[in-house]
């Protein structure tokens, strides 16, 4: 909507305007039919995959479920050649943690795409990893023929930026050794670009359990790191769709949801419920509602509100 514009349910309030011959009501509901209306037209397409990551992450609440129409969005997207790492970054990790990426997705991508995808790419203020990353752990995923040459390119000795990523492949495919090598990482001093949270879901893989009760786990671990400890809690709290973001991200719809489902979880020790409400307590939908993106409406920050009002009740 354009800057200065009323929005028209704002508009129809009773004292905002003047409309003659008009119940107020009727009109109302009117707009309430043009939204759904809306919302219909726009199923099956998506957001602008060349504007800023900020905006991509802004929908990725949207996709937490993913429709039919969703599905084939996201894989014609795929296939599309003139699609961009970001692009591909975020349908692929969406096709991928939704368990619904196949073999086709891989073959649309290489080999024609593999110079491409080789580009170094910065998914520190993503949700999403870098597309490479994600090809790999569907194709060991699958054991797709594929599998083998992208595996010998990331243990290759350039590019360097990819080093530090190459860990992050050990979700595809997930074994007890691939488990001990990521495990040497987190609990040294290295600087963690999403090898924790690898580490947990390959964990979970494993051990068939939720990774919120893997990450539990590690409260008072040495060598594990508290921060990076409390991200992954909250952003392994749904396996469907893990937030990779370099750390808990206030504006985010998506962190405020997963902090309440920590914050709640009957199964998780009282610290790590502690960390949830407490990510709660300090979200801009708290806070600064207006640095909210989507901005929410004020029925959603009451109910915000109430809901951590009755978290400090006794």
């Amino acid at each position: 909507m354009p800057a200065g514009c009323t929005p028209p349910e704002e508009a129809l309030r009773p004292g905002q305007t003047v409309l003659t011959g008009v119940d107020t009501a009727d009109a109302l509901a009117a707009v309430d039919r043009y939204e759904a209306a809306r919302a219909g037209l726009l199923s099956g397409t998506g957001p602008d995959l060349t504007g800023s990551e900020g905006r991509l992450g802004d929908v990725w609440h949207r996709y937490r479920t993913l429709t039919d129409a969703d599905v084939r969005w996201l894989r014609d997207r795929v296939a599309d050649p003139t699609t961009g790492l970001q692009g591909l970054g975020f349908c692929l990790e969406l096709l991928h943690a939704h368990g619904l990426a196949t073999a086709s997705d891989v073959e649309a991508l290489l080999p024609r795409r593999l110079k491409d995808l080789t580009k170094k790419y910065r998914t520190t203020y993503t949700e999403w990893r870098h597309p490479l990353v994600t090809l790999t752990c569907l194709a060991l995923d699958l054991d797709h023929p594929a599998a083998g040459k992208l595996v010998s390119w990331w243990n290759g000795a350039r590019p360097l930026w990819k080093d530090e990523l190459r860990l992050l492949t050990h979700l595809g495919a997930p074994d007890e050794a691939k488990a001990a090598e990521l495990w040497d990482v987190v609990t040294s001093p290295a600087h963690d670009v999403g090898q924790l949270m690898t580490w947990v879901l390959v964990r979970a893989r494993l051990d068939g359990e939720h990774p919120l009760l893997v990450a539990d786990r590690l409260f008072g671990t040495p060598g594990i790191s508290e921060y990076v400890l409390h991200r992954v809690l909250i952003g392994v709290a749904d396996p469907g769709q893990p937030l990779w973001h370099y750390a808990v991200d206030p504006r985010s719809v998506c962190w405020w949801r997963r902090a309440q489902e920590v914050a709640e979880h009957p199964g998780l020790s009282p610290e790590a419920r502690a960390v949830g409400l407490r990510v709660a307590r300090e979200h801009y939908l708290i806070r600064y509602p207006d640095q909210v993106s989507p901005a929410p409406t004020e029925a959603e920050r009451a109910k915000a509100l109430a809901w951590l009002a009755r978290q400090d009740t006794p």
